[in-house]
């Protein structure tokens, strides 16, 4: 801090010279020397100033390179999950696939039982046919004749 003094002696004849009684002059002289250094205290130099928010400055810098790590942190936890999720995931679609596969060739199977009896019917019907008209045509003949 710089030091700035006060000539309280000075200041005392100044105040007689201008009328105070001497008592008076000289108390106000050590009142003023009181109050300059107990100011004197309370001022801040530009280099202190500097200093104090250098300091702050750092603080502020550590604490968002405290936070830039927690967030790194974090990004990586997440990361790891997404990645332990996306392979769960897959393995349940893959087991999805194969119970759709599974669908898709019992259904295939199906389809070509479908298709046998398709054919076991329309044997049938020319069956049915075969006797109605075997049936039909003598007693229509019985009948015309």
């Amino acid at each position: 801090m710089a030091a700035i003094g006060l000539d309280t002696l000075k200041f005392a004849r100044k105040l007689k010279a201008a009328g105070v009684p001497e008592e008076q002059a000289e108390a106000q002289a050590e009142i003023m020397s009181e109050a300059f250094l107990f100011n004197l205290d309370a001022l801040v130099t530009k280099d202190y100033l500097d200093a104090r928010l250098g300091e702050q400055e750092a603080r502020i810098d550590a604490r968002f390179a405290e936070q830039d790590a927690r967030f790194a942190e974090q990004d990586a936890r997440m990361d790891a999950r997404f990645i332990e999720q996306d392979a769960r995931n897959d393995s349940r679609f893959t087991a999805i696939d194969t119970r759709f596969n599974a669908l898709d060739k019992r259904l295939a199977q199906m389809d070509i039982r479908f298709t046998e009896i398709d054919g076991k019917f329309r044997l049938v019907m020319w069956m049915l046919a075969v006797i109605m008209a075997s049936t039909a045509i003598p007693a229509i003949h019985q009948l015309l004749s």
